[in-house]
């Protein structure tokens, strides 16, 4: 039997609750459809430590003109900080990367001046080896940039699904072209979840088994999880027929009993068998209510459900005992520690995999 999250259309776009929810109501999800063992946790960029943080450009770059300065003081609802943590785990090879840019507008030339905020947050989870993931996180969000819809907001907005998806295909398609100049070619894949927020809307796209979940505020003053992303696993029904028509079988929930995924960048050999690079593609409006995403590799999900992560993670962001520094806010100081204890926790829980946790905190402006 399909679960809820297997039905999930193609391109659904999540819901935009109320701005101040009933007590009493319950959110639909879908409304349209029937050596890496220390941890570095900080809210920098990864693999993009050249590009300026939100906080400078807003604060005083001096690149930034004046007028674009002001837009963006004026303009941001939501302040996003991401932290990450992540672990080796018991795997000989860390194979896992992530991206955070958490502004990217500079890089866009002749943006429209109604685009204020262009984040880019980003997981992939290597297998066979560390290359496919590897070449994602250097050239994905490049090749986002390529692509980038033209015109004011409106029209960015109606056009980044198509955007994103041609992006996945692009990445994958580059990615096998260098895997085939080799002999022998290598077999490397990787999952990718990629979540950009134009201006306060978040697109998420993603591919494979890393998931990301949104935990959004009630009335009542608790949390619920918001997932964000599907599961493609070729157990999934819609998953097996596609690579079975393609000519490809199913054996112990792996294609062909090997690759544990449907979906993803790289992986040129099962490319034929009806493995996808097109992503799901959903939307999702950010509110007054929501608190963070977190967003990470299967290594944290096979251990912690979308509601035991939300949980877990809002009792150390409401620990009081973490007091501020010199250096960092208190708020700082809770969402590290999220991060690790997330990934901790998962190691102890006998992940066996590589652990990666991306926190993207949401705070009014």
């Amino acid at each position: 039997m399909l679960t809820e999250r297997s039905k999930m259309d193609l391109f659904g776009d999540l819901p935009e609750p109320e701005t101040t929810p009933s007590k009493t109501s319950t959110v639909s999800l879908y409304d349209d459809v029937p050596d890496k063992n220390d941890c570095t946790c900080a809210p920098v960029l990864k693999r993009t430590e050249t590009e300026n943080d939100h906080k400078r450009k807003v604060e005083g770059d001096p690149k930034l003109s004046e007028e674009k300065h002001a837009k963006l003081k004026t303009s941001v609802r939501y302040r996003l900080s991401p932290f990450f943590a992540e672990r080796q785990g018991e795997r000989d090879e860390m194979q896992d990367e992530h991206v955070l840019i958490e502004d990217m507008t500079q890089q866009i030339p002749n943006l429209h001046p109604s685009v204020y905020r262009v984040a880019f947050f980003a997981v992939y989870d290597g297998h066979g080896g560390a290359r496919a993931s590897r070449f994602a996180s250097k050239n994905l969000h490049k090749f986002l940039l390529d692509k980038f819809p033209k015109g004011e907001v409106s029209q960015v907005e109606k056009e980044m699904k198509k955007t994103l998806v041609e992006t996945f295909k692009k990445t994958d398609d580059e990615f096998l072209k260098e895997a085939t100049k080799i002999k022998p070619s290598w077999k490397d894949g990787t999952t990718a979840t990629v979540i950009v927020i134009v201006n306060e809307t978040a697109f998420i796209a993603c591919l494979g088994d890393s998931q990301a979940v949104l935990c959004r505020g009630k009335e009542d003053n608790s949390y619920i999880p918001i997932p964000l992303t599907t599961e493609h696993s070729p157990s999934v029904y819609e998953e097996r027929i596609r690579i079975q028509k393609a000519g490809g079988h199913v054996k112990d929930g792996r294609v062909l009993g090997v690759l544990e995924v449907s979906r993803s960048i790289g992986d040129g050999q099962y490319k034929k068998l009806g493995v996808s690079c097109i992503p799901d593609v959903k939307k999702c409006q950010l509110t007054d209510q929501d608190r963070f995403i977190v967003l990470a590799c299967d290594g944290l999900w096979k251990c912690f459900s979308f509601s035991e992560c939300t949980r877990f993670t809002n009792s150390i962001l409401e620990d009081e005992s973490i007091q501020e520094t010199d250096e960092k806010t208190a708020t700082e100081i809770r969402c590290v520690a999220a991060c690790q204890k997330l990934a901790n926790e998962a190691v102890l829980r006998l992940s066996a995999d590589n652990v990666t946790v991306v926190l993207i905190s949401i705070a009014k402006t």
